[in-house]
């Protein structure tokens, strides 16, 4: 896959569709590379005539990994209550700027953003802190950071922070115990596909065996204060999907983006969760291309 390198660190990417069609960025969640925006997503999205852009933040997939790695709760803990971002650490305004420098080399003067989870507070950001390269917002099971809203489920968080078993020396147990978390934040009324969910692992390992360092994503989202202001400054069309049942950012979550959005549309889908599941591409899509500007 092509990368794109700035100074400070380099980029994996890969691209659908025609240059000369307008663009789409995809920015994935917290601890996860470009593949959870699937192969026959991006595919169908170019399909509706646009030029699709999947990559991997910094410390997933096949971008640069940052040193030393934190794989220490009680070391993030403890960063996180001093107070002071100081290196390794970093915010989601400079994941936000991350994206900036990918669309900048590759020429690219606007685009349609879609952000998922952590990926739909980068987008906000996106769109209020560089108004003139957005050209619309899709939030995904997202929030504004503000901190009245319901927290993630306990038993989830802590599933979520458990360290895993060895891809390498412990697959099945590693396999098991990510298809655990995952089908447990999914939704609960379409059907849930384990092969291809362990696929999609294997495909990231297979990438790079490296995990993800989740806990600085996690730090990211920690080191970047809730702000008002970046809600309240997006004037482009946004459209926010969000689930009835999502117990990583509860149903209020979106509501809260909605209300805070100016003339922004919403969509709260019914027993779905923390995932965006094949059934729903088409109307994700559909709402998508009703609500450009």
């Amino acid at each position: 896959m092509p990368y794109i390198q700035t100074p400070q660190l380099t980029l994996c990417y890969q691209d659908f569709g025609s240059p000369k069609d307008p663009c789409v960025l995809l920015i994935g969640g917290l601890g996860t590379s470009m593949t959870r925006w699937t192969v026959p997503f991006c595919q169908q999205l170019a399909q509706r005539g646009f030029y699709v852009i999947r990559y991997d933040h910094r410390d997933t997939g096949c971008s640069t990994f940052t040193t030393p790695a934190i794989t220490n709760p009680g070391e993030l803990m403890a960063a996180l209550q001093k107070g002071k971002m100081e290196p390794p650490f970093y915010s989601l305004y400079d994941l936000a700027q991350d994206a900036i420098q990918l669309l900048d080399q590759l020429h690219i003067e606007k685009a349609h953003i879609m952000g998922r989870s952590m990926g739909g507070i980068v987008a906000q950001i996106l769109g209020s802190q560089h108004k003139e390269r957005v050209l619309s917002l899709v939030i995904i099971m997202s929030t504004s950071l503000n901190p009245t809203l319901p927290q993630t489920e306990a038993t989830v968080m802590q599933q979520m922070m458990s360290p895993l078993p060895s891809y390498s020396t412990a697959k099945a147990d590693h396999l098991a115990a990510r298809l655990a978390f995952i089908q447990r934040i999914s939704s609960t009324d379409v059907s849930f596909n384990a092969e291809e969910e362990k696929e999609l692992i294997e495909e990231d390992y297979n990438r790079n065996p490296t995990s993800n360092q989740t806990l600085l994503h996690v730090a990211a989202v920690g080191f970047t204060p809730y702000n008002p202001a970046i809600t309240a400054g997006i004037q482009c069309p946004v459209l926010v999907m969000h689930g009835t049942i999502d117990p990583i950012f509860p149903p209020p979550h979106g509501l809260d983006l909605h209300a805070a959005i100016p003339h922004s549309k919403l969509m709260l889908i019914e027993n779905m969760g923390h995932d965006l599941h094949a059934d729903r591409y088409a109307l994700l899509l559909d709402a998508f291309s009703q609500n450009q500007g």
